[in-house]
């Protein structure tokens, strides 16, 4: 599967880091730190990040450039045209070609929150993954998540069901439910008629 290293839409561009740099890792680390507490609640890498050096090899190349080089993953910057400034991730990722199915994962800095941005990157994001030959994809979220749930709500995903206590947070020191969304490409036909 390939996807177009960029994806524009109304108020955002979704980009692919080609070519990651110490610059860019230094920008995208500065938005995770400044919303760290935010983030953290919801997300296990974020205390990882502790670094411009774990933003650039952990994010950056390791993981982003990698599943990117794979074809079993696809991670963007999210980019509010007007002024340029990063706002955010969202990934395609657990790409299972055989099975037409993938998950996205997504987060926004604490300031870019509230505004519709993730939905509208969601929804650029499904557009080209649908296009490109996936059938299904899912997104998870913790079931206290109620900003994360309600972008897979409104973006009209499913309820498919709850897993609980499918994972261990260091966070919260309990185990956690997780909501599994999903949308299929004739749900997505349908909306785009």
């Amino acid at each position: 599967m390939q996807l177009p290293e960029q994806i524009n839409s109304e108020r955002i561009i979704l980009k692919h880091p080609l070519k990651p740099t110490f610059k860019l890792a230094e920008e995208l680390y500065a938005i995770v730190d400044k919303s760290r507490n935010t983030l953290r609640e919801w997300l296990p890498w974020v205390d990882k990040t502790n670094s411009v050096e774990d933003e650039f090899t952990g994010y950056l190349v390791s993981l982003n450039q990698k599943h990117w080089d794979e074809g079993n993953g696809f991670g963007y910057l999210i980019y509010q045209k007007e002024t340029n400034q990063i706002l955010g991730v969202v990934d395609l990722c657990h790409v299972e070609e055989k099975h037409q199915s993938a998950e996205i994962g997504y987060w926004l800095s604490d300031d870019a929150t509230g505004h519709g941005y993730m939905q509208e990157a969601v929804r650029a994001l499904e557009s080209e993954a649908f296009q490109n030959g996936l059938n299904r994809i899912i997104i998870r979220n913790d079931t206290l998540n109620a900003r994360s749930a309600h972008v897979a709500e409104r973006c009209g995903y499913v309820l498919e069901g709850v897993m609980r206590q499918d994972c261990w947070d260091d966070y919260h020191q309990c185990l956690r439910n997780t909501n599994i969304w999903s949308k299929l490409k004739s749900e997505w036909q349908k909306e785009n008629k």
